[in-house]
């Protein structure tokens, strides 16, 4: 069974008062009502949506329009500021009619999802997701998202071009981070080695901590031991401060753009796809928008994936917001019904031909896998190697880690610091959640 964009960058505060305003109305229909029969037509539905969303996934919510006969408008929630625009929009209590929004059990819970949306455990799609149903937009075993993009899959894009004139083979631990900096300092003048997006805040957790971490959180074990508190995200000799220290000691090698605490997303994969960069720790959800900058086959020529960790050659996936998909609670009958259909759309009778476009890797079962690109093909076989769950994926209050981060690489907290700013914004994540 194949599993599958970011860590959020929204503060705790947003957060808590996201409980707080939890309580939206409910449909007077009883669940199992709104999930069966047929949908109605002609009906007007809302999407908060992510705008990095493929091609693919917008041509799914026209096919969708064709064959139900009813209208989606989407509104755009910035790839850039993803997390944020949607936590403080949602906390206004407003509601969309679909939501796509973040697989994670700790970006989930930010929302209440459990109190404000539509159980679709019952529904046909489940059971074909599998282990990722157990995942993405699950809260106490109940499944509140229907996933159909590839799982985010995290590691190191580097430009195989720099990488050649360097002569240099594909890192697989923050050492080969830190030797491949110096050589190609040396050898590509001009080159930045690494990419780092601090504009857009939450990249930088992934070099601090997404993918340093990954050998220490296979089968959740680092989460489990925080959630557990059998340890803490202080811990002097943890892997959490470890891979912040690393991280800034790439940072004060010169390893990281002129523009580190500028840059975006968007120019971190123009730079490696052109070579300006000869690597970015990012997502398998790049891969969109490389394809969007230049062909697939320019991509594969220049663009290649590796798996980092610590001191192993481990990725780390997490569920993909690009493509997730929950139904609000809304109070109106008729377009919580009419949701449950695009539900029912996308993951049935929409599903084959969306797969066959997108080319990218089934998550439900049953599907045929389309002829792959070189990319996703390394993605699929770092993820299949055995990727661990993304760090932040369990953790509640981590999805300030982006800004801590960002503040790290600025030089305003030490790793230690940084460290005790995320243990507090934990403890406050678990005090509001009740825990």
């Amino acid at each position: 069974m194949k599993r599958s964009m970011a860590a959020a960058a929204a503060t705790v505060a947003v957060g808590i008062s996201l409980a707080a305003c939890s309580s939206s109305t409910s449909s007077q229909s009883s669940a199992s009502d709104l999930l069966t029969g047929a949908s109605p037509t002609g009906v007007t539905l809302t999407m908060w949506h992510n705008t990095a969303d493929s091609q693919a996934l917008l041509d799914l919510y026209k096919a969708y329009e064709k064959a139900s006969g009813n209208k989606i408008v989407l509104v755009n929630m910035p790839q850039s500021t993803f997390p944020t625009a949607v936590q403080t929009k949602w906390a206004t209590g407003a509601r969309p009619d679909i939501l796509e929004w973040h697989g994670n059990e700790d970006d989930a819970e930010s929302l209440n999802i459990a109190q404000n949306a539509i159980d679709l455990s019952s529904m046909a799609f489940v059971k074909k997701e599998g282990t990722l149903a157990q995942l993405a937009g699950n809260i106490d075993g109940k499944t509140y998202a229907a996933s159909i993009g590839f799982p985010s899959v995290w590691g190191i894009f580097y430009n195989k071009k720099d990488f050649a004139k360097a002569d240099l083979s594909a890192p697989q631990t923050y050492a080969d981070l830190a030797s491949d900096c110096t050589v190609l300092k040396t050898k590509d003048a001009g080159v930045s080695p690494i990419y780092m997006a601090g504009g857009d805040q939450w990249p930088t957790a992934v070099l601090a901590g997404f993918d340093y971490m990954a050998q220490y959180n296979v089968g959740a074990a680092y989460d489990k031991s925080i959630t557990s508190d059998s340890a803490k995200l202080t811990d002097a000799s943890g892997p959490f401060i470890a891979g912040m220290t690393a991280a800034e000691a790439l940072d004060k090698s010169g390893c990281f753009n002129s523009d580190a605490t500028t840059g975006t997303w968007l120019n971190s994969l123009k730079a490696v796809l052109n070579g300006s960069a000869a690597m970015v720790a990012q997502s398998s959800d790049s891969i969109a928008i490389l394809d969007s900058d230049a062909s697939s086959a320019t991509v594969d020529a220049n663009v290649g994936f590796a798996a980092v960790s610590a001191t192993k050659s481990i990725a780390n996936f997490s569920p993909t917001p690009l493509g997730t998909y929950y139904v609000p609670k809304t109070g109106n009958t008729t377009k919580e019904k009419a949701a449950i259909g695009f539900i029912k759309f996308i993951t049935g009778a929409g599903y084959a031909a969306y797969v066959k476009e997108s080319g990218g890797i089934p998550t439900l079962s049953g599907t045929a896998v389309p002829p792959l690109q070189e990319l996703w093909a390394e993605v699929e076989k770092a993820y299949d190697a055995g990727a661990a769950l993304t760090v932040n994926s369990q953790i509640p209050g981590f999805g300030n880690f982006g800004p801590v981060a960002a503040e790290l690489f600025a030089g305003q907290l030490t790793p230690a610091q940084a460290a005790s700013k995320m243990q507090a914004y934990y403890l406050q994540a678990q005090t509001a959640m009740g825990s």
